[in-house]
């Protein structure tokens, strides 16, 4: 009999204070698809969309590949077990240990730090358990909230594309920023 004691990687912990990630279900899928029908698609995305119905975007995460270059997370306040948001990282780089980020949050559970706490458990996880050396986002200008969350976690502004994004009637300038692993100072 073999004395040793078996050593098992401990899961990592994507619990935060007030909310918890957890994957994403193909329902919690079709609730971000609403939001982002109640914030205009075009909104938070500088292609062209196509009109997605909830249950189509459900159909597709039942369909999508699972895979450890990207994947959704739910945002679930811990209070009442509710969907608050989704984020997720996708666009992996194993070359460049780099990953980019998008997250949207229900629009009556913005502004009560859901989004904030949620970016810092999956940073602080891509980072510690995925050994990834940047994490970056892009945004229009004009969404002041999504620049904001950016800033609040140290992100820094690495460029402006300009006149990038139409939307309205109106070219906008997109701001692409990122945060360096050795940047996290939460």
């Amino acid at each position: 009999m073999n004395d040793k004691k078996h050593k098992f990687p401990t899961q990592p912990s994507l619990v935060g204070k007030t909310v918890y990630l957890r994957p994403s279900t193909a329902e919690d899928t079709a609730n971000a698809q609403m939001w982002k029908i109640q914030t205009e698609p075009q909104s938070l995305c500088c292609h062209p969309l196509p009109f997605t119905t909830a249950a189509d975007a459900a159909e597709a995460q039942k369909k999508s590949e699972k895979s450890p270059n990207q994947q959704w997370f739910s945002i679930i306040r811990q209070k009442d077990k509710m969907l608050v948001g989704q984020i997720s990282f996708f666009g992996y780089n194993d070359l460049n240990r780099s990953v980019e980020l998008g997250i949207i949050v229900d629009p009556d559970e913005q502004k009560k730090d859901y989004g904030f706490e949620a970016m810092k458990l999956l940073i602080a996880y891509l980072f510690k358990y995925r050994d990834l050396n940047k994490v970056y986002a892009h945004t229009a200008e004009y969404n002041k909230g999504a620049v904001k969350l950016l800033e609040k976690l140290n992100f820094k502004q690495d460029g402006t594309l300009r006149d990038h994004h139409f939307y309205k009637g109106e070219f906008h300038n997109y701001r692409v920023y990122s945060l360096l692993r050795f940047e996290m100072d939460w």
